[in-house]
């Protein structure tokens, strides 16, 4: 019997880690939405996390290393729990990712899981079973197998900044248009987004983290939607509800046909301008914190 309940808390990890690592945009984001570390760092923690869920599934599944697996499964799930408990007390209702986005649970519910949790590892905690030969090596080559599959396969956006650079959007066309909507005086960041696209949503998270991390100015950062509905005026406010922490910005819409033009079909950009000029360009994977901070600090330029 104990053996099948630490065989069902390894699948347990494991499960939760193949979850988060599924949607692992969404984990990385939310994680930066409290604002205690950039994004870049809080990329790295978000896959150190699924690594270290998985290794404790698959060491309390085979059994390896069992005392200290327990220790650190037991840590873990304390920790979670201050995390979830804080969480639920603040009064957040929304998804904690602690299951990724296959099982949508609020902080509360999860809390609820990992007691339930502690109280099975307790229930096998004396029991040590048949233990895994070679555990040390096995260990070893997990560990080093996992960190590189995590990290090669689904590698942060920072990554990319060095071996790409964003070139989409027709500067001599957009001038025009930022003429008639007053954003061609001052230093701006215009956003091209449209309402139906994942990465763009995804993209106004990590800009919403942005603004409020470094206290930007939200009225110097303009959103320019490519008109998908009839009511575009509601589109966008479900767009900001749901995606960049509900922080509401300035924006307009094109209608397609003098949208996609202007960005030759790319979605999202997110484009620095200062007096009409562009500065910078980034695409979905290459914005950057620090350059965007940066552009708006008077130490800096």
């Amino acid at each position: 019997m104990k053996v099948l309940i630490r065989i069902i808390l390894g699948a347990v990890f494991a499960l939760s880690s193949a979850a988060k690592l599924s949607s692992l945009e969404s984990f990385e984001l939310y994680i930066f939405s409290f604002g205690y570390a950039g994004f870049d760092l809080c990329s790295v923690v978000a896959r150190l996390i699924v690594i270290a869920e998985f290794l404790l599934g698959i060491f309390l599944v085979f059994n390896i290393l069992p005392r200290l697996t327990k220790w650190l499964t037991g840590l873990s799930l304390a920790g979670f729990s201050i995390f979830l408990l804080w969480r639920a007390i603040a009064g957040d209702a929304e998804s904690c990712h602690c299951m990724g986005e296959l099982i949508d649970m609020n902080p509360a519910q999860s809390l609820i899981k990992n007691i339930v949790l502690i109280l099975l590892l307790a229930y096998v905690w004396n029991h040590d079973g048949r233990i895994t030969k070679h555990q040390v090596p096995a260990a070893a080559i997990l560990t080093a197998l996992s960190i590189s599959v995590v990290f090669l396969a689904f590698p942060p956006d920072f990554y990319y900044r060095g071996s790409s650079e964003s070139r989409d959007l027709s500067e001599e066309a957009f001038r025009p248009v930022a003429d008639s909507l007053g954003l061609s005086t001052g230093r701006r960041v215009i956003c091209f987004y449209s309402g139906s696209c994942d990465h763009c949503r995804h993209s106004a998270s990590k800009m919403a983290g942005i603004i409020n991390r470094h206290s930007l100015p939200k009225d110097s950062v303009f959103v320019l939607f490519m008109q998908t509905h009839e009511n575009q005026d509601s589109v966008a406010t479900s767009f900001f509800s749901e995606s960049g922490e509900g922080l509401i910005l300035p924006y307009d819409y094109l209608h397609p046909v003098e949208f996609i033009p202007l960005t030759n079909g790319s979605m999202p950009l997110v484009v620095l301008f200062e007096d009409g000029n562009m500065v910078k360009e980034y695409d979905y994977l290459s914005i950057n914190e620090k350059e965007l901070a940066a552009f708006f600090s008077d130490q800096s330029r």
